[in-house]
C-alpha cells in the first residue's frame, strides 16, 4: 500500500493523496484577487493541470474551503472545475454564522458536506478531517492522512496563547500529536497608511511570534509554511509589499532559532511522503524552494493599475441602488441605525477627482468642501466598486486600497458598509437570530471603543 503525499500546489493550496481518496485545500491558482488587489507570487501554476491531474486520479476528491474568501476559493476555480472535472467531487466547510460559501457552492450545483465544529468526519478509511471555528466565518482543521496528523492553520488561526493551548488540550485529550504543522508567515492585510512602515513591521514582528508560538506549543517534527505567497498588486495598494518579511527573513529571525531545522519551503508542486519523508530528507529541496521563493519576492512586476476614474454622478447613482438593496434586505434597519446616530455617514476623499463626498443611508451622496475632514481617502474607481459590488468592503478592506485620514476613520469605514458585509455573510431579515446577534455584538463593540477614547 503506497504512503500517503503531501503536494504544495501555491499560497494556501495543497493537495494530499491517499490511496482511497484525495483531498485538495484552498484552491488558488492563477489570477488576481480582491479586485485585482492580490496576485501571486508564483504566477506559473495552472488551474486546468490541477484539474486534469484530479480527473487522471481517478479517486472521489474532497475540496476543503477554510474561508469564503477567493485567495480560498477563486470563482475562475469554479467556473472551470465545474465544466471540466469529470469525477466525483464533495466540497467541505464549516459553518459558521457566515453563509456565503454554503450559498456560493450551492448556487454551482456542487455537492456539500458541512464539518460540524470539533467532530472529526471521516472522508475515507485512511483520511479525517476535523474542523474548528477561528472567528464567525474563518476555520482551522486538523487532517489524519494514515498514520500521520497534519495541523492547517492559514494565516490567522490560534494567534494568542490562549488559543494555541485550548488546542493543544484539545489535541492531548484525543491522543493526536502534530506531525505536520502548516502555518503562515505574512499576513496578507491593511497594515495602515503609506508612511506608517514601523506598524508594518510591527505586524511582521507578529507573524513570527504567532509561527514561534504555535511550534512551541504544538511541537511538531515538520513545519511547512504556506498562505503567505501572494503580494498586493495594484499601484494603490503596492506600498502594503514594504516591511513584510521574506522567507528568508523568517529563517533568520532570532525568535524562530529553535525551529529554523524543522522549517521547510516547498516550490509549487514539491511532493513528499508523509509516512518517510522528515525535515532532513526535505533539506535540498527546501534550499531549492527558498532561492525560488526569494527571485519571486524580489521580481518586482509593475503594478496593476487602479480602477477606472468614475464620475460624481456614478457614484450617486451606485449608493442609491446600495442603499435600495440594504434597506430591503434588513427593512430600513441602515437609516434607523443613522437616524439613532448609531451609524454615522461615512467622508470619502476621492484624491483623483479633488472631491469629498459624505455618504449617507438617509441623505445619500452630498458633495462637500475639499478640505472637509473626511475618514478614508480611495480613488474614484474603488469607491464606485465599493458600492457595486456585493464583495465590495471585503474586497477594499483585504485589498488596502485605502487610506486613513483621521483617528476613528478604519472603524468608522467599517461600520457603515456593516448592512453590506452582512448581505454578504447571507445575514438578513431571512435569519433574523442570526443578524440580531450580530447587530448587538457590533453594538457593544463601538459602546467599548467609545468608553475607551473618552477615558484616554
Amino acid at each position: 500500500m503506497p504512503s500517503p503525499t503531501f503536494t504544495f500546489l501555491n499560497h494556501a493550496s495543497f493537495l494530499l493523496r491517499t490511496d482511497s481518496a484525495l483531498l485538495l485545500a484552498d484552491p488558488w491558482l492563477e489570477g488576481t484577487v480582491h479586485n485585482d488587489a492580490w496576485s501571486l507570487l508564483d504566477r506559473s501554476t495552472s488551474t486546468a493541470s490541477l484539474i486534469a491531474e484530479l480527473n487522471a486520479s481517478g479517486l472521489p476528491v474532497f475540496i476543503w474551503c477554510s474561508r469564503a474568501q477567493p485567495d480560498r476559493l477563486s470563482a475562475p476555480f469554479l467556473r472551470r472545475f465545474r465544466a471540466e472535472f469529470r469525477g466525483i467531487a464533495t466540497f467541505l466547510y464549516r459553518q459558521g454564522r457566515d453563509w456565503r460559501l454554503q450559498g456560493e457552492l450551492r448556487r454551482n450545483r456542487f455537492a456539500v458536506a458541512e464539518c460540524a465544529d470539533g467532530q472529526a468526519r471521516t472522508l475515507a478509511r485512511d483520511l479525517q478531517i476535523t474542523a474548528h471555528a477561528n472567528g464567525d466565518g474563518d476555520s482551522w482543521c486538523l487532517i489524519r492522512c494514515g498514520r500521520r496528523s497534519i495541523l492547517h492553520l492559514g494565516e490567522r488561526a490560534l494567534s494568542t496563547h490562549a488559543a494555541c493551548r485550548a488546542a493543544a488540550e484539545r489535541l492531548r485529550r484525543a491522543n493526536l500529536r502534530v506531525d505536520v504543522l502548516l502555518t503562515g508567515f505574512a499576513d496578507m492585510a491593511w497594515c495602515g497608511n503609506p508612511d506608517d512602515f514601523a506598524r508594518r513591521e510591527a505586524a511582521a514582528e507578529q507573524g513570527i511570534e504567532r509561527l514561534a508560538l504555535q511550534a512551541e506549543t504544538f511541537r511538531p517534527r515538520l513545519i511547512v509554511p504556506i498562505a503567505s505567497f501572494a503580494r498586493f498588486s495594484r499601484v494603490d495598494n503596492a506600498w502594503l509589499n514594504h516591511g513584510r518579511r521574506t522567507p528568508l527573513g523568517v529563517l533568520e529571525a532570532p525568535r524562530l532559532e529553535a525551529q529554523r531545522d524543522l522549517i521547510r519551503y516547498l516550490a509549487p508542486g514539491a511532493c513528499f511522503d508523509l509516512e518517510f519523508d522528515s525535515p532532513d530528507s526535505l533539506a535540498a529541496r527546501h534550499e531549492q524552494a527558498l532561492a525560488h521563493w526569494m527571485a519571486c519576492w524580489r521580481d518586482r512586476p509593475e503594478p496593476l493599475p487602479r480602477p477606472a476614474q468614475a464620475t460624481v454622478a456614478e457614484l450617486k447613482e451606485a449608493l442609491s441602488r446600495y442603499r435600495e438593496k440594504a434597506g430591503a434586505r434588513l427593512h430600513g434597519l441602515p437609516r434607523l441605525l443613522e437616524r439613532l446616530r448609531l451609524l454615522r455617514p461615512l467622508v470619502l476623499t476621492l484624491p483623483d477627482l479633488r472631491q469629498t463626498i459624505e455618504l449617507s443611508y438617509l441623505r445619500g451622496l452630498r458633495l462637500l468642501a475639499r478640505e472637509a475632514p473626511a475618514d478614508v481617502a480611495m480613488c474614484s474607481g474603488t469607491a464606485l466598486y465599493l458600492l457595486r459590488a456585493g464583495d465590495g468592503f471585503d474586497a477594499t478592506y483585504a485589498g488596502g486600497c485605502f487610506w486613513i485620514l483621521r483617528a476613528g476613520g478604519l472603524s468608522a469605514f467599517g461600520r457603515f458598509f456593516l448592512p453590506q458585509r452582512m448581505g454578504r455573510r447571507g445575514l438578513d431579515r431571512q435569519r433574523p437570530w442570526a443578524t440580531g446577534h450580530v447587530l448587538v455584538r457590533a453594538a457593544g463593540e463601538w459602546i467599548v471603543r467609545g468608553l475607551r477614547a473618552a477615558l484616554r
